[in-house]
C-alpha cells in the first residue's frame, strides 16, 4: 500500500481539520479576544476609533460568512488596511480558513502568515503555526511545514502537533516515522473524537504487518 500523501489527500485533510478544529478555535478567540481588546481601548480612551474598527470587522467577517470566496478580495483588503491592528489579524485568519476550504492555497499561507507576524499570544501563535503547517503540506512545501511544527511550543497543542507531524512523514514515504509520530499524539490525547488519527494508526499497523509477513524471495545465488 502507498502511504505517500497525495496533494489531493492533503487537501482533503486540511478540509477537514478546519471544519473541526479552525473555525471553532478561531470563532472563540474572535469572541475573547474582542472582549479584552474593547477593555483595553476603552482604557486608552480610544473607544469611537475602536468602535468603527470593530463594526468594518463585523461587516467583513459577515461578508466571509455569508458571501464566502465572492468576498475574499474585500476581506483580504481589509486586512491589508488593518495590518499591526488585532481586527486585521482576526480576519486574517478567517480569511485563511476559508480560502483553505477553497482549495486556495497561496492565499490561505499569506494570511497566515501576516496573522503570525502580528500577533504576540503565545497560545494563538502554535493554532497558527499548526494551521500553517497543514497548508505548507497540501501545497507540498514539507521543509517549511517542518520549520512551523518546530516552532509550536505549548504542551497543550502536542497532541496535533504530532499528527500533523506524521502526516509530513507519510508524505515523504517515511511510514515508521510517521507510525511513531501517529502513536505519539494518540497517547497526547489526539483520539478524542478524532477518527481520523485512529484510521491513520490502523493503516499502519497493517501496512508494517504486511512488511513483516511478507516472504523473502531467495538470490538467484541461493538457489541450488
Amino acid at each position: 500500500m502507498d502511504f505517500n500523501s497525495t496533494e489531493e489527500q492533503q487537501l482533503e485533510t486540511l478540509k477537514r481539520w478546519w471544519a473541526e478544529y479552525g473555525k471553532s478555535i478561531i470563532l472563540g478567540a474572535v469572541v475573547g479576544l474582542a472582549g479584552l481588546f474593547g477593555w483595553r481601548y476603552y482604557q486608552d480612551n480610544q473607544v469611537a476609533t475602536r468602535a468603527v474598527g470593530a463594526d468594518d470587522f463585523v461587516k467583513v467577517s459577515t461578508q466571509l460568512a455569508t458571501q464566502g470566496s465572492e468576498s475574499f478580495t474585500e476581506v483580504a483588503a481589509f486586512v491589508e488596511r488593518n495590518k499591526g491592528n488585532n481586527y486585521g489579524e482576526l480576519a486574517a485568519l478567517l480569511l485563511a480558513g476559508e480560502a483553505a476550504a477553497a482549495n486556495q492555497l497561496p492565499l490561505a499561507q499569506e494570511q497566515l502568515e501576516l496573522a503570525l507576524a502580528g500577533t504576540k499570544d503565545a497560545a494563538l501563535s502554535d493554532t497558527i503555526r499548526l494551521r500553517l503547517a497543514r497548508v505548507l503540506l497540501a501545497q507540498d512545501k514539507a521543509d517549511e511545514a517542518q520549520a512551523q511544527l518546530n516552532g509550536v511550543k505549548q504542551e497543550a497543542f502536542s497532541a496535533l502537533r504530532s499528527e500533523i507531524q506524521g502526516d509530513l512523514y507519510a508524505a515523504k514515504g517515511n511510514t515508521d516515522e510517521a507510525y511513531l509520530a501517529y502513536q505519539a499524539a494518540s497517547e497526547a490525547g489526539g483520539l478524542n473524537n478524532n477518527p481520523a488519527l485512529k484510521l491513520k494508526l490502523d493503516n499502519l499497523a497493517v501496512a508494517n504487518s504486511a512488511v513483516v509477513a511478507s516472504p523473502v524471495v531467495s538470490s538467484e545465488g541461493d538457489k541450488e
